[in-house]
């Protein structure tokens, strides 16, 4: 007897979605999903268990965050839990920022038996300020390698005259992640204009001025505003990308200085020194032919 595979893959997948609830619709970033009970989307769409877990922002440093995570299966429409492991891990970091949630209606959340506003939130938000909210939460997306959401957060915040150092530096550092090179260079010069300067601001501007090709500008400019630095390592980075620009357009003889700048600068060595020997070593090669 023949057999009409397609006819048959068909109805499997009719029977599957039609265990799946219409109310589970995965359209919600993790941003929007703040303060939201969220499901989790299955890898293999023919599994009708989930996870779900309470989604929320820690404040102490955490950032998003789920809590609270457990499976639940679909049964004759419902929403079953699996029983709680109360030794396993409660918080998981959010990690994957591709990630699309579907929010679990107020329906769901009682069905399920759920507390509406768990009450672990108030222990990991703190911040008073509405505007200090959105800037810790945007710092920590232009920490999660998505400044394309950031940036709008940032922006609407300056254009309310919202404004502070970590401000400066959030858009800064979005600008140039989104390789917006002359924006970061125009603000930090405001923010240099309005007195908000620091080691993170002149290391965003100098990342600016390099991708920009202004390797003069840049150069001053660092030398300028060594006694900003307090960390070694945001100098040390600054030092290094300017050193291996240098060689990059074959400007040998800066190439040589700023290498000496670094051993004067780190002469016990630092986390790049590796590279900064490689670069030498290129140099001596190039230099002797």
């Amino acid at each position: 007897m023949k057999i009409n595979f397609t006819a048959f893959l068909l109805i499997i997948s009719i029977l599957i979605q039609a265990q799946i609830p219409a109310d589970l619709k995965f359209d919600k970033n993790f941003i929007e999903s703040e303060n939201h009970w969220v499901v989790v989307p299955n890898k293999e769409k023919e599994d009708t268990n989930f996870t779900y877990a309470f989604l929320y922002f820690d404040e102490s440093g955490g950032g998003y965050s789920l809590q609270q995570m457990n499976d639940f299966k679909v049964e004759n429409g419902k929403f079953v839990k699996s029983p709680e492991d109360k030794s396993g891990m409660t918080v998981v970091r959010l990690g994957n920022t591709a990630i699309q949630f579907s929010f679990l209606s107020d329906a769901r959340i009682t069905e399920m038996q759920l507390e509406k506003t768990p009450s672990f939130l108030k222990f990991y938000n703190s911040l008073k300020d509405e505007d200090e909210q959105k800037l810790s939460r945007a710092s920590a997306v232009n920490g999660l390698g998505r400044s394309d959401l950031a940036l709008p957060i940032l922006q609407n915040l300056k254009d309310k005259s919202f404004n502070s150092a970590k401000l400066y530096f959030e858009l800064a550092f979005a600008y140039n992640a989104l390789k917006k090179y002359d924006d970061a260079e125009i603000l930090v010069t405001e923010a240099e204009k309005k007195g908000f300067i620091d080691e993170l601001l002149v290391k965003e501007k100098i990342y600016a001025l390099v991708h920009n090709n202004k390797l003069e500008f840049a150069d001053s400019y660092l030398k300028k505003n060594f006694s900003i630095f307090k960390t070694n390592l945001f100098k040390e980075e600054s030092i290094v990308n300017l050193t291996s620009v240098y060689f990059n357009v074959k400007n040998y003889s800066k190439t040589e200085d700023w290498i000496a700048i670094y051993n004067q600068e780190f002469p016990q060595g630092g986390r790049y020194k590796s590279n900064v020997d490689a670069i030498k070593t290129e140099l001596e090669k190039v230099t002797q032919k």
